[in-house]
């Protein structure tokens, strides 16, 4: 029988305690849940009391020492993440560490090196590629269904959905790294390219906007509180000749929010348009639609983390690994390259 594995959460907030802290807990045959830190005492005792955690850190340092944790969740500000996880790493911790994985290419690199000299587990918490239409419709793809895929589109864009709060870390370049791009363009970008193989990206031209939010200077510092877009869209070249279009918004006067993703391949094509999935392909010289009936239990997060024990336990490289994220995060810095620019950015390869 596989290790219990002691688990513990940094970053008691929303995103730590629902997704991470509640997914692991219907786990608990394969881990034991340890231990809680968050940078707010409070947000920890109340998540502790919640889950029956018997111990609670005051300091990331301390919880890291403790040599007894073997996995750690990292639910934090963005800005925390590289060096929470690489620290993690070095004390041997496997790391569940939550969307984005940096804040830009370079931090997302030096996780990766931590991740290789330790020999620990590093995942990416990339919910969407584990929802039960996305592990479909991943099969399918593979399967040769649509042939070469030459061309996707993405997007998830809000009416209006600007971060509660304009004083919020979300709005705050140097927490957060960025507004929707980095925030929302994440999940359906990443998961776009997931489909696609995850080609190199080589270049990016990109526009990014702050229409929306409230630029009223902080009474302190005299500073904007919104230093982020949002609204970006774009267009990327991979070393494939495939391409992507992207729209990302957290505000736009649209009818309503949606999300999408569509997918154009030289056999068929998919669709998954607010959750919906859909195939279009021909059969004895007809086009055709497809509708799967794919039950989907919207148990993402627990799909998610039981993956990553799996992987820890039998030794297996994770479905959302940080080679991946690296790409990501490269193509990140570059949509923001390119609109300070207004030309487009060329990466060079990981």
């Amino acid at each position: 029988m596989a290790k219990r594995l002691n688990y513990a959460l940094i970053g008691c907030g929303n995103c730590g305690v629902h997704k991470h802290l509640a997914s692991y807990a219907r786990l608990r045959d394969d881990v034991n849940l340890y231990a809680v830190y968050d940078y707010d005492p409070e947000l920890a005792k109340v998540a502790a009391k919640e889950y029956g955690i018997p111990h609670i850190f005051y300091s990331v340092e301390e919880l890291l020492a403790e040599k007894i944790i073997d996995i750690v969740s990292i639910a934090t500000i963005n800005s925390l993440h590289a060096p929470i996880a690489i620290a993690a790493l070095k004390a041997g911790k496997h790391v569940h560490v939550e969307k984005p994985m940096a804040m830009n290419a370079a931090e997302a690199r030096a996780m990766l090196a931590a991740k290789n000299t330790s020999g620990k587990k590093l995942m990416v918490g990339l919910n969407n590629r584990f929802t039960e239409s996305s592990i479909f419709a991943k099969k399918y793809i593979d399967e040769g269904h649509l042939g070469e895929i030459y061309h996707a589109r993405c997007g998830w864009r809000r009416r209006r959905g600007l971060p509660a709060g304009h004083g919020s870390w979300f709005c705050k370049k140097e927490m957060s790294g960025g507004g929707p791009v980095i925030d929302l363009g994440v999940h359906f970008f990443d998961l776009t390219l997931y489909f696609m193989g995850f080609p190199s990206p080589t270049a990016v031209a990109a526009s990014t906007y702050c229409k929306f939010a409230d630029q009223t200077p902080d009474v302190d510092t005299g500073n904007p509180l919104f230093t982020v877009e949002d609204f970006a869209t774009g267009f990327v070249r991979f070393n494939t000749g495939a391409s992507v279009s992207f729209e990302f918004s957290w505000a736009s006067n649209i009818e309503r929010e949606m999300t999408y993703l569509e997918l154009l391949g030289t056999k068929g094509g998919l669709r998954m348009f607010d959750g919906e999935l859909k195939i279009f392909s021909s059969i004895a010289g007809e086009q055709i639609d497809i509708l799967p009936k794919v039950k989907d239990t919207t148990r993402w997060g627990e799909n998610e983390t039981k993956h990553f024990i799996d992987c820890i336990q039998t030794k297996q490289d994770p479905l959302a690994p940080p080679e991946d994220a690296v790409k990501m995060m490269q193509i990140i810095d570059a949509i923001y390259a390119s609109s300070d620019s207004g030309r487009e950015e060329i990466i060079s390869p990981a």
